[in-house]
C-alpha cells in the first residue's frame, strides 16, 4: 500500500533552490501530468532552479499514483500525500511547510493558470514584494461565480481591509517562503481560512502587488467549489478571523488612517 505523508516536517528544511511551485490537486488525473511538463520546461527555458511539488489532498481517482510516478521520474518533482482531503487551507500550509525554495508559488492543478507567467511573479517577489498574486482580468468562470467574487473582493476584502485587490481568491500567487512561514496561516478551526490570506499577509506587515494573468477555461475534471455556499462559509470564517486578529486589525486601520492624514496635512 502506498504511504500516506500525514505530518508536516518537525525539521528545518534547508533552503537550497530559488522557486518551489506547489501543485494543488485533488482528482485531477488528466492535468497532472501536462501541467507539472509544463512548468518544468518553463524552469528549462528560463534557467530558473526549482521545483514542483505535488500536493495531492487525498485524491481517489488515481491521481495519487501519477502524482508519485512523476515523482520517481524527474529529481525536480515530489510528492506530498494528504492521506484523506484536508481542504485548500490545509494544502496550502502544507506547500509552505514542504517547499525547499525560497519562492513559493501556489498554483491550482486544474491548468486553469498560464505555467509561463511565473517568471513574472519571481520577477515581482525580486523586485521586493513579500506576496505576487494574479487578477483574472478575463476570468474563464461562469457569471454566478465571478458576481459572488466582485462583491467578496469589493465589500470585505477592499472596503473592510482597505487592500487595493482586485482578485483574493485567485489560485496563483507567490510568497516569500519565510515570510509565509511567519505570518500565522494556521487553518484548524476555520473552514477556508485561504479566503483571507492576502488580508493575514497584510495585517502581518508584508508588501502585496497584484498583477493581471491569463485564465482558462478547465480542459478536464470538475471544480468542488460549491457557489451557492461560499457567502455562508466566507462570512462564518470572517467572523473567525475578526475575533482571532482585533488588535492587528485595529492597528493596520489606525496606519492607514495616520497615513491617509499625513499625506492630506502634506499637501
Amino acid at each position: 500500500m502506498r504511504p500516506h505523508n500525514q505530518h508536516l516536517r518537525s525539521e528545518k528544511v534547508i533552503i537550497d533552490m530559488e522557486c518551489t511551485t506547489v501543485l494543488l490537486i485533488r482528482n485531477e488525473k488528466e492535468n497532472i501530468e501536462p501541467l507539472t511538463r509544463d512548468v518544468l520546461d518553463v524552469y528549462s527555458e528560463n534557467n530558473i532552479d526549482g521545483e514542483v511539488l505535488l500536493l495531492d489532498d487525498g485524491s481517489t481517482d488515481g491521481s495519487s499514483e501519477i502524482c508519485d510516478r512523476l515523482s520517481e521520474s524527474d529529481e525536480r518533482v515530489r510528492t506530498f500525500h494528504h492521506g484523506v482531503n484536508r481542504g485548500r487551507s490545509h494544502a496550502i500550509r502544507t506547500g509552505f511547510h514542504e517547499a525547499k525554495g525560497d519562492i513559493v508559488i501556489i498554483m491550482d492543478g486544474d491548468r486553469q493558470y498560464e505555467p509561463k507567467e511565473i517568471p513574472l511573479f519571481l520577477a515581482k517577489i525580486r523586485e521586493g514584494n513579500d506576496v505576487v498574486t494574479g487578477w483574472r482580468h478575463q476570468r474563464s468562470d461562469p457569471f454566478i461565480r465571478k458576481f459572488i467574487s466582485r462583491v467578496y473582493n469589493r465589500y470585505i476584502i477592499r472596503r473592510k481591509f482597505g487592500l487595493n485587490i482586485k482578485d483574493q481568491n485567485s489560485g496563483f500567487k507567490a510568497f516569500v517562503r519565510d515570510k509565509a512561514l511567519t505570518m500565522g496561516f494556521e487553518p484548524d478551526g476555520y473552514i477556508g481560512l485561504h479566503r483571507y490570506i492576502l488580508p493575514l499577509a497584510a495585517l502581518n506587515g508584508m508588501k502585496i502587488e497584484e498583477i493581471p494573468i491569463v485564465h482558462y477555461t478547465r480542459p478536464s475534471g470538475r471544480s468542488y467549489i460549491k457557489f451557492y455556499t461560499v457567502p455562508f462559509i466566507a462570512l462564518k470564517d470572517l467572523r473567525r478571523f475578526n475575533r482571532e486578529h482585533t488588535d492587528l486589525i485595529r492597528s493596520h486601520r489606525s496606519g492607514k488612517a495616520s497615513r491617509s492624514s499625513a499625506g492630506k496635512s502634506g499637501r
